[in-house]
């Protein structure tokens, strides 16, 4: 039997290159050549696996003893990193966010994992080869799920001790066991979430919206998702609202196997509402309640101010209210704009009833800006009309354009304010 046997002058911890130098093994197999003949980068395996390993089952513990499953527990961190959009028409909102899930596998061996975590990134067909967290986003449209492909980093951390390959190999090999030295999934998603707007305070409102976490009931019995760290990395005052608080926890506290759930605390931003409608609002009433100093022969622009104050409410009534969802209760905001109609309503029923009250023989009407006692509208003096002809005209047999004098017309226009002058003063 032929062994082959490597003789080596350097101390535990270094490398021998085959060439008979000695480098750290930290740099072992870091894609960087340390030895003069660049064999510190040959046969660099990161991750053992077994033939009998099978990707499709959790790799949960099994306590012969007691016959009891102890499920692979699954740390869960996220990182917001921007609210996208909000859309209360369809009670949605995109959520752009970072997924971390962190796991032990006890079924894998790592070969010289380094200390630092990025040096042991998995390839994608080294993590396409291992099981990983199924978990589905219970409050999207189509359940939607965590997906393993060429987006994702799947990287392991060297947390555990190792121990030294032993003579039967030739070369240093760092071993470490997948039990103690945890695989990280990491991957960044945008998904449209459904969020239940809770609207009966509008826009004095606040809102929560969930991105809601759970484990397929099929895995349930070897798989647990555990909350771990949730961090804020993008804006928190948004053009709608502001996010004051968000909390990763489970949904259940007495019964983790329910899920977790990620809640993102919204308060509205009222500035542009109270721009938009509520002061539009207030000055339409106010020009209403303006009529009540009207001068009671103007009854008829009386009238005519409120059945147009009324139309602008309701036109910016049905502007606010096709802008959020239909719901069966009655909003804030649809009482403040349904009070606002009924004033002008109010108001115009109110005139019409003073206006029935008035004795015809002693009131007075509004006759061209004046005011004249009812009934001698056809007793004024007729005022004298100077004709103005227009500054051209058409010849009826030639039908061709022909001038006027305009000395004329200047001195027809002086006559007709003279004499409206002169009646004025008479009066």
């Amino acid at each position: 039997k032929i062994v082959d046997i490597k003789l080596s002058t350097c101390l535990p911890g270094l490398f021998t290159c085959t060439d008979g130098q000695c480098v750290d093994m930290e740099v072992r197999c870091d894609q960087t050549p340390n030895c003069r003949d660049g064999s510190d980068e040959k046969n660099c395996k990161m991750m053992i696996i077994e033939d009998n390993y099978n990707k499709k089952i959790a790799p949960f513990l099994y306590d012969t003893e007691i016959e009891e499953i102890t499920p692979v527990e699954i740390d869960v961190s996220v990182d917001i990193l921007e609210l996208l959009k909000f859309i209360e028409v369809d009670l949605e909102y995109i959520l752009k966010f970072k997924l971390k899930l962190e796991w032990y596998d006890y079924r894998l061996t790592y070969w010289n994992l380094k200390t630092r975590r990025s040096a042991n990134r998995l390839s994608e067909e080294e993590f396409q080869r291992i099981w990983m967290p199924y978990l589905v986003f219970k409050n999207t449209e189509k359940n939607e799920a965590t997906v393993k492909d060429a987006e994702a980093e799947v990287t392991l951390t060297r947390e555990g001790n190792f121990t030294r390959s032993d003579d039967s190999i030739i070369e240093e090999i760092n071993i470490f066991k997948g039990l103690y030295n945890k695989i990280i999934f990491e991957k960044v998603y945008t998904k449209t979430f459904r969020c239940e707007y809770q609207l009966q305070l509008y826009p004095f409102d606040t809102q929560k919206c969930l991105v809601e976490l759970v484990v397929p009931p099929l895995d349930q019995y070897g798989v647990v998702i555990t909350p771990k760290n949730i961090e804020m990395k993008g804006q928190t005052v948004l053009t709608q609202y502001i996010v004051p608080h968000w909390q990763l926890r489970y949904m259940n506290e007495s019964n983790p196997d329910e899920g977790i759930v990620l809640t993102v605390v919204l308060k509205r931003r009222i500035v542009n509402e109270l721009l938009t409608t509520y002061l539009p609002s207030i000055l339409v009433i106010i020009i209403v309640y303006s009529t009540n100093f009207f001068k009671e022969f103007f009854f008829e622009a009386i009238v005519t101010v409120n059945l147009t104050s009324q139309l602008v409410l309701t036109t910016i009534f049905i502007s606010v209210s096709g802008s959020l969802p239909k719901t069966a209760y009655v909003k804030m905001i649809d009482v403040w704009l349904i009070f606002a109609q009924l004033v002008p309503f109010l108001e115009v029923l109110l005139h019409s009833w003073m206006d029935t009250l008035r004795v015809d023989e002693d009131r007075e009407v509004n006759h061209h800006g004046k005011a004249i006692k009812h009934g001698d509208e056809e007793n004024q003096e007729n005022v004298k009309v100077t004709q103005v002809q227009p500054a051209y005209a058409f010849d009826s047999e030639t039908n061709d354009m022909i001038s006027r004098n305009e000395k004329v017309m200047v001195e027809a226009r002086k006559d007709y304010y003279e004499n409206a002058k002169t009646e004025n003063s008479n009066e």
